[in-house]
């Protein structure tokens, strides 16, 4: 895992309107490195992946993918580029076959169908049948499927776990763990499952009502549940700084 950052965050504030929903916000993922991004509802987990993927204007800060500013740069630039999100609704289109969402094209991006199909075998024997008919599971292995088969630099992960039983959510992190070790690909996961998030990520950092009270590495966090849960509140820990 490389220590040199393939994604850098500094002090980015941003919102839907003038008032700002993060503050200052900064964190970094190397390549090959999970970064789990926590917090309760409404802290701006989300809100902060938008802005990162460029779906979302930034007030102020600076967002860095592979050591260059993309704050310029438009959404489908920034994703052709290799920067991926894969958003809560999971992008995936009820009316198209399984494999018909392989043959779609990001404006030439190339798709690899068969590397999406080597970590979701399930998908190939569901390879006719179409979004609108498969399980919860089935559609977010799809949506990650094809987030994946886009080779991406960096996967950002908004709420992998949405609407599934923990079992599934189980199967689903470890090929997260996998796809970064072996590819070297950076992740930022979004996770209400705080537990499982940890086991799987490198480094953990709570944020709530906009601002990171807590950045350790996952090991760390895992050990120390009450610190987990002060941070919740809003309890900065002690030496933490907003920098994940």
């Amino acid at each position: 895992m490389s220590t040199d950052p393939v994604l850098e965050v500094r002090n980015l504030t941003v919102g839907y309107t003038s008032a700002p929903v993060v503050r200052n916000l900064s964190l970094r993922v190397g390549s090959g490195e999970i970064v789990a991004l926590l917090g309760p509802n409404g802290a701006g987990k989300t809100t902060t992946l938008r802005a990162t993927s460029r779906l979302l204007p930034a007030h102020s800060g600076q967002i860095l993918f592979r050591g260059e500013t993309i704050g310029q740069r438009s959404a489908q630039q920034v994703a052709r580029a290799g920067l991926v999100h894969m958003s809560d609704r999971r992008g995936i289109f009820p009316g198209l076959t399984v494999d018909e969402h392989f043959r779609l094209r990001h404006r030439g991006q190339k798709i690899d169908r068969e590397l999406a199909y080597d970590h979701f075998p399930a998908l190939r024997k569901l390879a006719r049948r179409r979004a609108a008919l498969l399980s919860g599971g089935e559609q977010q292995m799809l949506g990650l499927g094809r987030a994946l088969a886009r080779r991406p630099a960096v996967l950002l992960v908004d709420e992998l776990s949405l609407g599934l039983a923990p079992v599934i959510v189980k199967r689903l992190l470890p090929i997260l763990r996998r796809v970064a070790t072996e590819t070297g690909t950076g992740v930022l996961l979004v996770e209400q499952h705080v537990q499982m998030a940890l086991e799987t990520a490198d480094r953990g950092c709570v944020l709530v009502h906009g601002d990171v009270v807590l950045s350790q590495d996952a090991p760390s966090l895992l050990k120390d549940r009450k610190l987990i849960m002060s941070s919740y509140l809003g309890e900065k820990a002690p030496g933490e700084h907003n920098d994940a």
